[in-house]
């Protein structure tokens, strides 16, 4: 993940300062806003924990992990917008799909399914979303990890190859 990018998208450490009221004790400190590999790479799982969780509200639950693990909060904020309208109905049908599988709960046909039938089997969304969250999470821990280090490779190749 190149740095400069990032910079370029999440918000600068002392705006957020000078706004941040009460929380600022929290959310000021320097190594939440750093813009480093393990940081980011923290962040990035945390956002895609949170996001692949049927919950209403994700965003302060990936902020408060953020604070909590020393992750970088704008990338665990837009972490969890993995799950976004157009995204939500094929993750948390594959969590479903998948806690059916592994409760042993029989699939019926799309047309039939009702908002009765869908609470009855709220166990098995969790089931199935959270096995997705926590195999999200280690994924993209190291998928971020590698990609971050290749890159950095690449800009080192690069630099000696100019040099000569």
């Amino acid at each position: 993940m190149p740095r400069k990018l990032l910079r370029r998208l999440i918000p600068d450490r002392q705006q957020i300062h000078q706004r941040a009221g009460f929380a600022r004790r929290w959310i000021g400190e320097e190594d939440l806003w750093h813009l480093g590999r393990r940081p980011v790479a923290r962040a990035f799982s945390i956002g895609c924990f949170w996001a692949l969780l049927p919950l209403p509200v994700q965003t302060p639950f990936a902020l408060l992990s953020a604070i909590f693990f020393r992750a970088n909060i704008p990338v665990a904020v837009l972490g969890v917008w993995i799950s976004n309208p157009l995204t939500m109905l094929p993750l948390y049908g594959t969590g479903f799909v998948l806690g059916a599988y592994l409760t042993g709960t029989p699939l019926v046909p799309i047309n039939e399914i009702t908002l009765i039938w869908l609470g009855t089997r709220l166990p098995q969304l969790w089931l199935g979303c959270l096995l997705m969250a926590i195999v999200g999470a280690f994924l993209s821990f190291y998928l971020v990890t590698g990609l971050w280090k290749l890159k950095v490779l690449r800009n080192r190749q690069r630099r000696r190859s100019s040099r000569s």
